[in-house]
């Protein structure tokens, strides 16, 4: 029998393989926001990466973006992440605005929007997984904000995140991140 999280990402694979014209932006429906609860973060990560598999099985190009490796990548090719790591001990809230800042320009097209608009370009499908080193420093609402316009037309992103869905908005850690007019959620109860 399969979970909940199962059967909800089965949801998402038959959105982005067989019923593509339910999400994108000619749908009016660009992304697809996958809640779950993050003490289930390792079971989910393993099936998110089966659900990938599949899709490209049935020859979809996938850009699987993990966003704890894309955080760290930009980071480190930046030269800053023993400097992050250091003033997360010492200043945390200096470290979000730094954080903010470096990865969100602002609400600019940031580096994180920047590297899946990239990724966007040549895939099918693009799916965001590991979105909890995001918080607090960034939401995953903020970044819809940032590809919406800079993605292509008919290539579904699909945010992997833990959150819950209150009223119209996510919530991570009983904080709102925002309001997600523009997604397709698939939540969890």
């Amino acid at each position: 029998m399969l979970s909940d999280f199962q059967a909800r990402l089965e949801e998402v694979e038959r959105l982005v393989r067989d019923d593509r014209d339910e999400v994108g932006k000619r749908a009016g429906v660009p992304f697809i926001v996958f809640t779950y609860d993050p003490g289930d973060e390792l079971e989910v990560d393993e099936e998110v990466r089966n659900l990938i598999e599949k899709l490209e099985y049935h020859d979809q190009t996938v850009a699987g973006i993990d966003m704890r490796e894309l955080v760290f990548s930009i980071l480190e090719d930046r030269g800053i992440l023993e400097n992050v790591i250091d003033l997360e001990r010492r200043d945390r809230d200096r470290l979000l605005d730094g954080l903010k800042s470096s990865l969100l320009d602002d609400g600019e097209m940031g580096q994180l929007a920047s590297a899946i608009a990239t990724a966007a370009e040549d895939a099918d499908t693009v799916i965001i997984y590991r979105m909890g080193i995001l918080y607090p420093f960034a939401s995953a609402s903020t970044l819809m904000g940032q590809l919406e316009t800079n993605t292509p037309d008919d290539t579904p992103i699909v945010f992997c995140y833990p959150a819950k869905v209150d009223d119209k908005s996510l919530r991570f850690l009983d904080e709102s991140e925002g309001t997600y007019y523009r997604a397709r959620v698939i939540g969890h109860e």
